[in-house]
């Protein structure tokens, strides 16, 4: 089951006014959230630059989070785990490991898009779980859909199951749409900072993100190196959209001429320490976007 979305173009997101939903990539992972305003035309081209935009035909999107010792696939009870059925091509549903016994495991319901995945017992489902260090990867098949005390399923034990470790600070492609502001100080070349409040803010791209930094793309001519930068956008995790503003500096020079992206300089930005939540966030983003883009070859 995959979330109905309906591709958009240029003439049906009104500029300069208040978006009326969440724009949303071809994958369905939000760019834009609704009641944002894209600025103007060149920052509406930056928006389509990438590909296809969307938003949802009538739902949301869902997901869950994580929590002690290690079960027999290496994953901690309270994992997020991401599911669907064997041969299905479409987006995870997501669930939570909830428990172990000898020769299985107990999970939550998975959900997609606010519904219960359509699923029976005697199902091959595929799985996924980040364990912190690595991706795991194995089937399994529901032996026992139960409904008291509360909706979870029995699975069997897990074959075929794969590994795939994880670099710490990975980065993840995405395609966030964020508010970038510097000082007008530096802007102007002035010799103080202003107030944030005082800065003025253009859209941006953010085209890959990690919990160290983002590679940003802009419309104007990109910050010089060493610049103060503040990004304001929101993402979804655990199935909520969550707006956060992290502080940084431009660490990577406005990338030479080069035809393709003449019109949108990118650069990179290096964020600052990152409060807990703005860390627990990115981390959250980061997990759940690579166990949506690992690979189950089994």
């Amino acid at each position: 089951m995959q979330t109905a979305m309906i591709q958009l173009t240029p003439n049906d997101l009104p500029v300069g006014h208040p978006l009326p939903w969440s724009l949303l990539d071809g994958d369905g992972n939000l760019m834009l959230g609704s009641g944002n305003v894209i600025p103007d035309a060149r920052d509406l081209a930056l928006v389509f630059h990438h590909g296809a935009v969307c938003r949802e035909d009538d739902g949301a999107d869902a997901c869950d989070d994580q929590c002690a010792p290690a079960g027999p696939v290496g994953l901690q009870v309270g994992t997020l785990l991401h599911i669907k059925h064997e041969g299905d091509a479409s987006r995870a549903a997501a669930s939570r490991l909830i428990g172990f016994v000898e020769h299985g495991m107990f999970v939550t319901w998975p959900q997609l898009a606010g519904r219960d995945l359509p699923i029976q017992a005697g199902d091959t489902l595929l799985l996924r779980g980040f364990s912190g260090q690595a991706i795991h990867s194995f089937t399994s098949t529901i032996t026992a859909v139960c409904r008291s005390p509360f909706r979870y399923l029995v699975l069997s034990a897990p074959v075929s199951q794969q590994r795939t470790p994880v670099r710490k600070a990975e980065r993840v492609q995405t395609r966030l749409a964020a508010y970038l502001t510097q000082p007008e100080a530096e802007v102007a070349g002035g010799t103080e900072a202003q107030d944030d409040d005082t800065a003025v803010a253009r859209l941006a791209l953010l085209s890959d993100i990690s919990t160290g930094g983002a590679l940003v793309q802009t419309t104007a001519p990109a910050p010089a190196p060493g610049s103060r930068v503040q990004l304001r956008f929101k993402m979804r995790t655990a199935s909520f959209d969550s707006e956060v503003t992290l502080d940084g500096w431009v660490r990577v020079a406005p990338s030479a001429a080069g035809q393709e992206d003449s019109n949108f300089p990118s650069f990179g930005v290096a964020f600052d320490v990152l409060g807990e939540r703005e860390l627990t966030l990115l981390q959250l983003f980061v997990y759940e976007q690579l166990l949506s883009n690992a690979r189950l070859s089994v």
